[in-house]
């Protein structure tokens, strides 16, 4: 990997346009929170002595592209797996600081959040790579890759539901609802080009 991961112009724009105009210190502490999801993903690589030819930020968060060499099912595993555990890690820190901090609190949610949300057996996170790797362990990969997709679908679902009830619920969450549309629409694309 090259000394730093990759940043498009844009996506570097973009981060700091929000990070300046928000007052209240929330986008600067969740992009922490993402910053300490994906240096788990390094962490594990380095565990691995697996080469990392970048780091990349993308619309549904960040791809590591591994350099040189396939993985095997169960490195792959680890490697999604460390994201969410230092997330649920830092989730842990910052509840150990809840109650001196109202910065402790936004950083602690944040990364349970982040930790949980990847976890969800969905395609294109952590924990749809994870279950795609223990279920190729027991079926070919194309039977696994059927699996995961209906089974992403399903959580698709599960997630949009729960964005349109906070909607009409609170009024509020108008970021899930697009998050779910886009993930939708994501596995909608990759299912046609598929």
């Amino acid at each position: 990997m090259g000394r730093y991961p990759r940043l498009t112009p844009l996506a570097a724009a973009a981060l700091l346009g929000m990070i300046v105009i928000d007052r209240s210190g929330i986008c600067a502490i969740t992009a922490l929170a993402a910053l300490l999801h994906e240096a788990g993903h390094l962490t594990a690589a380095a565990f691995l002595h697996v080469p990392i030819a970048s780091l990349r930020p993308d619309a549904l968060g960040a791809r590591l592209e591994v350099k040189g060499r396939m993985l095997s099912y169960g490195e792959e595993w680890i490697l999604c797996a460390f994201g969410p555990l230092f997330s649920l890690l830092g989730a842990a820190a910052g509840a150990l600081l809840w109650a001196s901090s109202v910065r402790a609190r936004i950083f602690s949610c944040a990364s349970l959040l982040l930790g949980l949300l990847n976890l969800l057996p969905i395609f294109s996170f952590d924990g749809g790579r994870m279950l795609a790797c223990a279920l190729s362990f027991v079926a070919r990969p194309q039977v696994a890759e059927r699996i995961l997709r209906a089974v992403s679908f399903v959580f698709l679902i599960l997630l949009w539901m729960s964005a349109v009830y906070v909607l009409l619920r609170t009024g509020d969450g108008l970021s899930l609802f697009c998050f779910s549309m886009s993930l939708f629409s994501a596995f909608f694309h990759e299912g046609e080009q598929g």
